[in-house]
């Protein structure tokens, strides 16, 4: 064989191999590298030239992989092999042979390396998988003013596909030198876990409690549980609805304790507004059962803007409403906060 024959045979055999890892878009485009992962909305294809490219798999018209995969059929049963597509089905071809599934069938495909990170993701441990973030607000003022304002927030996520902890404290407080006073100093925190039903339907259980020296009420706590229902679970909007019972036990300066028994009605909503600004609303109701003439709504609107990777800034209203507050004090407390924050964790897999 001449080396020319040898090189032109050699050119050939590296074009195959180059394009045998290949998807073509139904407008013809053409690219080549290695896939990632599918999941029926997006097929991942990691280039030399841009790194992982994302598709709308509605634009594929035909793909082909020379390096194994993970199909996860829509029955849940798990297969390994090459893939090519051919019309509207799929050919996967192991040591073991080769088997035809139609792409309807297909719930999701992935590289053995993003299954595994896939797979961990779902059975996290309990320090891994959390995602949040935190605001801190600071104002003081010197001279004819004498005041000092602090407002701090924090709020964590642990989620998987079967279930949710979340973890949320929220602390103000305010002073006034001249007046020789303190004008404020709140806490309230919660912990909450979700387990899901079904795709919809999940059960809860929360534990929440929290201080107001203004109301001067020493410490109230509440645990209870119930249902919620996903209304909206999209990539940009999420609004839970929620319904259950608890128990809710107040202690006030002036020596009264309030033990209740209680209904809990309330919605949790998020909205990504753009890439970097979300929105996130709930809104709580909680009525007395053994003492109708006591209830408590609280509300929260805050509004978050990314500046960079991890650095945000934040507006955050809240509002408490109290119908039985001690003697002298108002029903409804109103809170106004801005300043800036930070995210961690990543996004929870899907």
């Amino acid at each position: 064989m001449s080396k020319l024959s040898l090189v032109l045979l050699s050119l050939a055999a590296f074009s195959i191999f180059s394009q045998a890892e290949q998807v073509t878009l139904k407008n013809g485009d053409r690219l080549t590298g290695a896939i990632v992962s599918m999941d029926g909305k997006k097929l991942v294809v990691n280039t030399s030239y841009a790194g992982d490219v994302s598709i709308d798999w509605a634009e594929v018209s035909a793909f082909t992989s020379d390096k194994p995969l993970v199909i996860t059929r829509t029955d849940k049963q798990v297969l390994s092999g090459t893939v090519a597509t051919e019309g509207q089905d799929v050919m996967i071809s192991s040591s073991q042979g080769s088997q035809k599934l139609s792409l309807a069938d297909v719930s999701s495909m992935r590289s053995p390396a993003d299954q595994a990170a896939y797979e961990k993701s779902l059975h996290p441990g309990m320090l891994e998988g959390w995602a949040g973030g935190g605001s801190f607000g600071f104002a003081l003022a010197r001279g004819n003013s004498q005041t000092t304002n602090l407002a701090l927030g924090f709020d964590a996520t642990r989620k998987t596909a079967k279930d949710e902890w979340v973890v949320d404290a929220a602390s103000i407080y305010s002073s006034d030198a001249n007046l020789n006073a303190t004008t404020a100093n709140s806490f309230q925190g919660l912990i909450r876990y979700d387990h899901n039903l079904t795709k919809r339907l999940f059960a809860y259980a929360a534990f929440a409690g929290g201080y107001d020296a203004l109301q001067n009420l020493n410490y109230r706590i509440s645990p209870n549980g119930g249902l919620g229902f996903h209304a909206i679970a999209s990539d940009r909007t999420t609004l839970d609805l929620l319904g259950g019972f608890g128990y809710t036990r107040e202690s006030y300066t002036t020596g009264l304790t309030n033990n209740l028994l209680t209904a809990t009605l309330g919605d949790e909503f998020a909205f990504k507004l753009t890439k970097s600004t979300s929105v996130i609303q709930n809104l709580y109701y909680l009525p007395a059962l053994n003492n109708t003439s006591i209830y408590h709504v609280t509300g929260n609107f805050g509004i978050a803007t990314k500046i960079n990777g991890w650095l945000t800034s934040n507006l955050n209203f809240n509002d408490r409403y109290n119908s039985a507050p001690v003697l002298g004090n108002k029903k409804n407390d109103i809170l106004f906060t801005a300043g800036v924050g930070f995210t961690f964790g990543a996004k929870p897999a899907k």
